[in-house]
C-alpha cells in the first residue's frame, strides 16, 4: 500500500553548477530575437539547435530564469539597450518556451536582432543549461530540467534554506489595541546546510573559490585542431575560435591549458621556479598556473563558439593557451579517472587528477534540487513513469524545488581520532523555484522531472562518475589515516582538527520594477514558478572578508610548540601547517587531499595539568591568514 505522507527515505537532494547564457544572434542554427511594442518581452525566432529546441523554444523551464539578470550588447539593432555604452541591466521576470519577460522595458521597441547584437544572462542565479530540457506547453507532456544532476556528498543531515516572509504589521490610532495593517513583505531563503563525511574535497572548492588542475599525462587523442584561439575573459561562458574546430564534441571536457603564472593568496614573493603545475604539484609551490577544464555543453559551428558548464576565472590569451580534451568512460580510456579494484592494486586511480583549490575574490555559485514524494515513483510528465496521475491512486503528490543563486557563507573542517572526516558548509540562496505543473487546469503534470540519484543519473558506473560518485570513491576519509605537520616537523601526538573558514556572503536587495501580471489557474492558485517575478528577493549574493581559525588538541611531549607561542612569532609560508589525508589502498596513485594553512600565528597554548593526573593537552588556538587544498582524486572538474 503506498504511504500517504512524506517520508525521508524517498527524500532527493542534488546539486549542480550555474553558468550564464550568451545567445549571440545568427547562433544555435540562427537565432533571432525580437522585442515586442512596450519593450516588455522577448521573442525567439530562427533557432534550432544547442540550447533551443527546434520551435525556437529555450530549453530552459518555465520560471526558472526569473530573477537572472540580463544584459544587452547591442552592437547592430539594440545601440539603446547596450549594457557597454548605456549601463542598463534588466530583470527577468517570466520565462516560457520561446519568451521571456524583462523589468524594467527595453528601449528598443519591436526591433529584430542583427549582425552581433547578443543576449547575455549572467550567472549568479541561473543554473546551467541541460540541452536534453524540452518544453511543452503541457505539464503532462513536459521533460524539462537544469544540470543540478550531482552528488551532494555523504550528507548526514541536510538543513535545506527554507523561504521566509517579512511581515509589516502596523497599528493605527484610534482602531483599538490589534493589528490593523498586516502585509507580506521580502523573501529570504536562508539557512542552507550540509553535513557530510568528507569523501572529496570537492565542497571545499565551493567553500574557497578558484580551482587550476594540472594537465593529466593520459588525454584523448588527437587535441582539438584546425581552428584559430581567440582571448578569452574571466566571466566567459564558452570558447570563441575561428577556422573549423576539429577533435571536440559535445559531452567532453575541454582542458585550456596555460602555463602563465598566476598569484594565489600569499605573503611572499613568487620564485621563477616555484609555479604549481608546471614546476611541481608540491606544498612548497608559490604561485600557480592557471590551466582549466571545463565540460562542453554545445559547440556552435555558425558563431565558432564552445559552450561550457560554468564561467571561466581566469583570463587566457590566445597566444599563451592551448586546447586539450578526456571524458568519462566506464574504464580509464580517453583519459577517465578510475578506482582499481584487482587485488593487486586496489584502491589505486588510474589517469588520477590533481589540482589545486585557493580563495578568490569571488565565489562560485551553485544550485541545489530537492524532491519529496509520496511513494518511490519518478516524475509524471512527457518520459518519465506514466503510474503517478495527479489525482489518481498511486499519485505521489511529487513537489520539487530547487533553490538558485547559493553561496557558501562559512564552512568547517573537522576530525578526531579514529573518526571520519567532517566538513560542515553553511550557505544560503537568491531564489527557490517551484515546479507548479500540478497546479495547471489541463493536463496537470510535473513540467520538471526530479533527478534522483540511484534511478536515473546514477544509474550506471559511467554516470556515476558524472554525477561526482564514482563507484568506490564514497568511502571517507579518515583521521587515522590522516598526517599532520607544523613548525617544520611532524606532529603525532594531534588527537583532533578543526579548520573553520567564513566568507560573511550577505545576500542585498535592491529596488527593481515589475509589472508582470501573476499567473494563476482558475481556482485562484498561483502558476508562478518564483513569485511576484522574484522582485522580492535579494538579487545579489555577495562575499565580503575572508577569516579562518584553526584549533588543535596536541598531546604534550615537549616544549617546541609553548616556545613557538610564547615568542609570538609569525609562521609563513616556508613552514605552514598541512594535514594530509589518504585512503587506504595499494599503491601511491590514491585519493588524497593535502590542506595547507600558512601565515599563521599561535594565540593560545594552554598546559593545564589535568584532575586525572593523565596527559597533558594543549588546545592551540591558531590564527591562519591563507588556506590553500591539493587535491589528488577522480573528478575531471569540481
Amino acid at each position: 500500500m503506498a504511504s500517504t505522507v512524506y517520508k525521508g527515505d524517498l527524500s532527493e537532494v542534488t546539486f549542480g553548477k550555474e553558468c550564464g547564457l550568451a545567445l549571440k544572434h545568427g547562433g544555435f542554427g540562427g537565432l533571432q530575437f525580437q522585442t515586442n511594442a512596450d519593450g516588455t518581452q522577448i521573442t525567439f525566432t530562427g533557432a534550432s539547435a544547442g540550447f533551443f529546441d527546434g520551435s525556437s523554444q529555450l530549453r530552459y523551464p518555465v520560471g526558472m530564469l526569473v530573477g537572472s539578470q540580463l544584459r544587452v550588447k547591442g552592437a547592430s539593432s539594440f545601440s539603446l539597450d547596450d549594457n557597454a555604452t548605456k549601463g542598463h541591466v534588466y530583470t527577468i521576470v517570466a520565462n516560457s518556451g520561446a519568451t521571456l519577460t524583462v523589468s524594467p522595458p527595453m528601449k528598443e521597441l519591436n526591433t529584430s536582432s542583427n549582425g552581433d547584437d547578443e543576449l547575455l544572462i549572467d550567472s549568479v542565479g541561473t543554473p546551467t543549461i541541460d540541452v536534453g530540457s524540452s518544453y511543452n506547453a503541457q505539464a503532462a507532456s513536459s521533460d524539462e530540467s537544469v544540470l543540478t544532476d550531482q552528488f551532494i556528498g555523504l550528507a548526514a543531515t541536510v538543513a535545506l534554506p527554507e523561504t521566509k516572509v517579512e511581515v509589516k504589521r502596523s497599528h493605527v490610532v484610534g482602531i483599538g489595541r490589534d493589528v490593523v495593517i498586516q502585509e507580506p513583505q521580502r523573501f529570504s531563503n536562508e539557512g542552507g546546510g550540509l553535513e557530510i563525511m568528507m569523501n572529496s574535497a570537492r565542497w571545499l572548492y565551493y567553500a574557497l573559490g578558484r580551482e587550476v588542475i594540472d594537465v593529466p599525462s593520459a588525454l584523448m587523442t588527437p587535441d582539438p585542431s584546425g581552428h584559430g584561439k581567440v582571448d578569452i575573459a574571466a566571466g566567459d561562458t564558452f570558447i570563441g575560435y575561428t577556422g573549423t574546430l576539429s577533435n571536440l564534441a559535445a559531452g567532453e571536457y575541454v582542458i585550456v591549458q596555460d602555463s602563465t603564472a598566476t598569484d594565489f593568496p600569499k605573503d611572499t614573493p613568487a620564485a621563477a621556479s616555484k609555479e604549481w603545475g608546471a614546476d611541481g604539484l608540491g606544498i612548497d609551490m608559490e604561485n600557480t598556473e592557471r590551466t582549466e577544464i571545463r565540460q562542453v555543453l554545445y559547440i556552435d559551428t555558425t558563431t565558432r563558439r564552445i559552450h561550457v558548464e560554468e564561467p571561466f576565472y581566469f583570463n587566457h590569451l590566445n597566444t599563451a593557451y592551448t586546447l586539450k580534451r578526456l571524458k568519462y568512460d566506464a574504464a580509464s580510456s580517453n583519459g577517465s579517472p578510475n578506482f582499481e579494484t584487482g587485488a593487486a592494486n586496489f584502491g589505486t586511480i588510474t589517469n588520477r587528477q590533481s589540482r589545486l583549490l585557493f580563495s578568490g575574490s569571488t565565489l562560485p555559485s551553485f544550485s541545489v534540487e530537492s524532491s519529496i514524494r509520496t511513494h518511490n515513483t519518478g516524475s509524471y510528465n512527457g518520459s518519465n513513469e506514466g503510474l503517478a496521475a495527479p489525482g489518481s491512486v498511486n499519485d505521489s503528490k511529487q513537489l520539487t524545488r530547487v533553490w538558485k543563486g547559493c553561496k557558501v557563507k562559512d564552512f568547517s573542517l573537522a576530525a578526531d581520532a579514529d573518526a571520519e572526516v567532517k566538513l560542515s558548509v553553511n550557505f544560503d540562496a537568491l531564489y527557490c523555484y517551484t515546479d507548479t505543473g500540478r497546479l495547471e487546469d489541463n493536463n496537470k503534470g510535473d513540467r520538471y522531472t526530479a533527478h534522483r540519484m540511484f534511478e536515473n543519473i546514477g544509474n550506471s558506473a559511467l554516470n556515476r562518475k558524472k554525477a561526482g560518485i564514482a563507484p568506490n570513491t564514497e568511502k571517507p576519509y579518515f583521521f587515522y589515516n590522516g598526517q599532520i605537520s607544523s613548525f617544520g616537523i611532524n606532529i603525532a601526538q594531534v588527537t583532533n582538527f578543526n579548520l573553520t573558514g567564513n566568507n560573511n556572503a550577505e545576500a542585498i536587495y535592491t529596488i527593481r520594477g515589475n509589472s508582470e501580471a501573476e499567473n494563476r489557474n482558475s481556482a485562484g492558485d498561483s502558476l508562478e514558478q518564483i513569485p511576484f517575478g522574484g522582485s522580492r528577493n535579494a538579487n545579489l549574493m555577495i562575499e565580503k572578508t575572508m577569516e579562518y581559525e584553526l584549533s588543535m588538541t596536541v598531546i604534550a611531549s615537549d616544549p617546541l610548540i609553548f616556545h613557538e607561542f610564547r615568542t609570538n612569532r609569525k609562521h609563513g609560508f616556508t613552514e605552514p601547517i598541512t594535514l594530509t589525508l589518504t585512503k587506504a589502498g595499494k599503491g601511491a596513485n590514491r585519493e588524497e587531499v593535502i590542506i595547507v594553512i600558512d601565515d599563521y600565528i599561535i594565540t593560545e597554548a594552554p598546559l593545564p595539568i589535568p584532575e586525572d593526573k593523565g596527559v597533558i593537552k594543549s588546545e592551540l588556538k591558531i590564527m591562519p591568514k591563507h588556506v590553500r587544498v591539493i587535491s589528488h582524486d577522480a573528478f575531471l572538474h569540481m
